[in-house]
């Protein structure tokens, strides 16, 4: 096992948080106080409606603290909305029951979620062998080929550069766009925030925006080029490999892969790598009349 020597800036949430409501107008940041700890959040008003989260994007803090957690949530009981919702990632120190307990202690509904995690504890050789035996070949192959760089970056022209992949993949997949392209930009302004980038001869192949918090890695976004001669290259594969080796060499606890929605295909590429399933916690609180409108509204939609 290496040491601890993660030689990176570390993900600061705050400074994100600005980020975020720097791109986004309708958003802001509050602060709310308690017990010795002071907690910023974001806050966002439509119509007569007040929403709250501690993070956007069903992103959370990779190891949030229990003690932080449960102050947090005592905390916001001295601000009025129409919904709070407080990610709460895996890893947490809580297990289900506690998290249960703490949601019915402050009033919240508790949401599980599941994510994979790969445990990066172990040299990479030890890790290899937890993968299956196709994802051991498309590395092995990426590896002996020669022909793509993979390499970890804050430059923003790599940021600019990624949108494109991402258009295409969100075309591809039939969604809509999720972030703006100024948003996605700026992102190497903010500590902790890397990109990770499969190129051969000057072309981005792949690549991945991961978020390093002190002990983890999260694999954020991602998008690649999808043809056939790409595909032979394996560089959305060799981008995953070199997140996790180098995750590995600098002593970090784990790759959090973040969550499946259910989606089979994306689950069995993640099993592919090893990793483990983990449930993540989120606790949902509506006003007792916001809880009613929606309700009025789901059956006026049937």
């Amino acid at each position: 096992m290496k040491e601890y020597n993660p030689s990176i800036e570390i993900f600061s949430e705050d400074l994100f948080r600005e980020h975020v409501v720097s791109q986004h107008s309708n958003l802001k940041l509050t602060t709310v106080q308690g017990e010795g700890s002071c907690f910023s959040l974001l806050t966002q008003h439509k119509g007569i409606f007040k929403y709250i989260w501690n993070l956007p994007f069903g992103l959370y803090h990779p190891e949030q603290d229990k003690n932080k957690l449960e102050k947090l949530l005592s905390a916001l009981a001295k601000l009025r909305s129409s919904q709070k919702v407080i990610n709460a990632g895996p890893l947490s120190g809580i297990n289900k029951s506690e998290a249960s307990g703490l949601a019915r202690k402050y009033g919240y509904n508790l949401k599980i979620g599941r994510c994979h995690v790969i445990n990066t504890q172990f040299d990479i050789d030890h890790i290899f062998e937890g993968f299956n035996s196709t994802r051991k070949k498309h590395i092995r192959r990426y590896q002996k080929a020669g022909e793509v760089k993979v390499f970890k970056t804050k430059e923003p022209i790599y940021f600019s550069r990624y949108f494109a992949l991402y258009e295409d993949s969100v075309e591809r997949w039939g969604t809509k766009t999720a972030y703006e392209k100024k948003f996605l930009e700026r992102l190497h302004e903010v500590p902790g925030i890397y990109i990770w980038v499969a190129e051969k001869e000057g072309e981005v192949l792949s690549a991945m925006i991961c978020i390093y918090s002190d002990n983890t890695v999260f694999d954020w976004l991602a998008a690649s080029i999808i043809n056939q001669d790409v595909k032979k290259l394996y560089a959305a594969a060799a981008v995953q490999f070199e997140v996790i080796k180098d995750a590995a060499e600098r002593g970090l606890k784990q790759v959090n892969m973040g969550a499946s929605k259910d989606l089979e295909g994306v689950s069995d590429f993640k099993d592919s790598w090893g990793a483990e399933e983990h449930e993540t916690y989120t606790f949902v609180k509506k006003s007792g009349i916001f809880a009613l409108l929606k309700k009025i509204r789901e059956l006026i939609r049937k």
